[in-house]
């Protein structure tokens, strides 16, 4: 009896060690509302330039553990390449690629009076942005890798380029400009690639862009919430705001549940032996 007690604790133990495994945590940025960021240098089109393929409509930042995940809602998933009348990129692929993700862990934008969509923020009067995710193969439309970068320098000048720095249109063209689009890793001395720290990306047929970073040996573990920052390489639409990560519904009390289970069913085995 008292082994068959000993074989069902062990199993209902193990049961419990999943219980209690690390909560998900989450949080959301809308780019939709009176509220969303749509930025400076719009040229007069407001939230999207051009078409209604560039639109983004939200990301989702969650937490588990060490393990962060950061989806993107957008039309562009799977358009990478699109509108080639920019010039070749730097491993000669041409048009509108994905760019880099940026995060700091606060969100600092420019804010003016009745301006309700920031307006007047931009890479140089905005967030200093902390670290950057710096994509591989930003043409790809069904993702890749990419290296965590530390933003060291004091000003963004230092650590990224904007869309204006990586476009190069052969015919007139117009498009968000000011906006931070990629990581500068060349050139700086402050961009730092952070070594053995690489995650993955991918692109979704729900149109959605999601990347995933083991957080571990980073700062970045130790933050509860996020500012972000993300859009094509022309930033005809950018996402950006703040997210506080919290227990999602229910996580928190199974966890509860399943640690003070753990306790009891040492106890009683303490008692039986």
């Amino acid at each position: 009896m008292k082994r068959m007690f000993s074989t069902m604790g062990c199993s209902l133990l193990a049961a419990l060690v999943l219980l209690a495994a690390p909560a998900a945590q989450a949080g959301a940025i809308s780019d939709t509302g009176t509220n969303a960021y749509w930025g400076s240098n719009a040229h007069g089109s407001g939230d999207v330039i051009g078409a209604a393929m560039y639109d983004i409509s939200g990301a989702t930042i969650t937490r588990v553990g060490s393990v962060l995940t950061i989806t993107i809602a957008t039309a562009f998933a799977g358009h990478a390449g699109a509108d080639p009348w920019t010039d070749p990129g730097p491993v000669g692929q041409a048009g509108i690629a994905y760019g880099d993700l940026f995060l700091a862990s606060a969100w600092n934008p420019k804010v003016v009076a009745g301006d309700t969509h920031y307006l007047s923020d931009n890479a140089s009067t905005g967030t200093k942005w902390q670290w950057g995710f710096s994509l591989n193969n930003r043409w790809s439309n069904t993702g890749g890798t990419f290296q965590l970068y530390n933003l060291g320098g004091t000003a963004n000048a230092q650590n990224i380029l904007n869309s204006e720095d990586v476009l190069n249109c052969s015919q007139p063209c117009t498009y968000r400009d000011g906006q931070a689009a990629q990581v500068k890793t060349s050139g700086s001395s402050t961009a730092v690639a952070q070594a053995g720290k690489t995650g993955t990306w991918t692109v979704t047929a729900d149109q959605k862009l999601t990347f995933t970073l083991d957080m571990t040996g980073t700062s970045l573990i130790n933050l509860s919430a996020f500012a972000m920052h993300w859009g094509e390489t022309c930033q005809n639409d950018v996402i950006e705001g703040f997210a506080r990560v919290v227990p999602l519904p229910g996580s928190a009390p199974l966890l509860a549940i399943g640690l003070g289970a753990m306790v009891w069913l040492r106890r009683r085995q303490g008692a039986r032996a």
